[in-house]
């Protein structure tokens, strides 16, 4: 996204969607504050880190990760598209 550019989160949606992705990979688009979050995960088996990317897409940049393992437990939120958009700080 150029800087000043506006982003479209229709035109996110329709990037996922050509990136023809398997069924098994669950994904969350969500626009606030000028930028767009993307969270792309498996389901996991509760007990075990969960496998997710996050990606935030605003003018300017893109930022594309996986949290820290960590945050991949289960509970401690770091798979949501509220990460993705507010990453939570780095653990201890």
């Amino acid at each position: 996204m150029p800087e000043g550019g506006r982003v479209d989160e229709a035109g996110v949606r329709r990037t996922l969607a050509a990136l023809e992705l398997d069924p098994a990979i669950r994904t969350e688009v969500k626009a606030e504050g000028g930028r767009v979050g993307v969270l792309l995960s498996v389901e996991g088996n509760h007990f075990d880190p969960q496998d997710c990317l996050l990606a935030r897409v605003e003018p300017g940049t893109t930022e594309a990760w996986m949290p820290p393992r960590i945050q991949r437990m289960p509970g401690e939120g770091g798979c949501t598209i509220g990460n993705a958009l507010h990453p939570l700080p780095p653990p201890h």
